[in-house]
């Protein structure tokens, strides 16, 4: 039991040196609480037994120094926080850089294609309005197979309003 301790207590000693020099720096102290409680159960057993090994001082004196060493940086060690005025500059010139970026690439559209896709405007009152000529209506062929093989569905059908001067007009040959 009391070599367990001692292992894990240098173990312990030496993640809170790691983590002392690191800018992590504040982690430290919870190993080094585990490390001088390890090394402080290590050092009653041994005691007990009468065996004090070098290595638990050791581990102690370890833990010490790294502890004062993460104090002193906590203490002593300000937080600056930079200008991001700098670093808005810089998101700015690369979002123009890109946009220069996309500008220069040459793509394959003609500028004629451009200039007719930007003159096209079509409103729904505009189709609605368009006229289809009788003799449109006269040239398409269809065969009575065509129109008895024909299934409407009701989901097809559109609703309308039918007055009853189209009624009248209406001829069927």
């Amino acid at each position: 039991m009391r070599q367990t301790l001692t292992i894990f207590a240098v173990i312990a000693s030496v993640f809170t040196i790691i983590f002392s020099v690191l800018p992590i720096s504040n982690l430290a102290i919870f190993p080094g609480i585990a490390a001088l409680l390890l090394a402080g159960g290590a050092f009653y057993l041994s005691k007990k037994s009468g065996e004090v090994k070098k290595l638990i001082p050791f581990s102690f004196i370890l833990t010490t120094l790294a502890l004062l060493l993460t104090f002193y940086k906590a203490i002593f060690t300000t937080t600056e926080v930079e200008d991001t005025q700098a670093l808005e500059t810089k998101e700015i010139q690369f979002e123009e850089a890109a946009i220069e970026e996309l500008e220069s690439l040459d793509l394959e559209i003609d500028e004629s294609e451009l200039k007719e896709l930007e003159d096209i405007e079509i409103d729904a009152s505009e189709i609605e309005e368009i006229e289809i000529d009788a003799s449109e209506i006269e040239s398409i062929n269809i065969d009575d197979a065509e129109i008895e093989s024909l299934e409407i569905n009701e989901n097809d059908i559109i609703e309308t309003e039918i007055e009853s001067s189209d009624l009248e007009n209406l001829e069927i040959n």
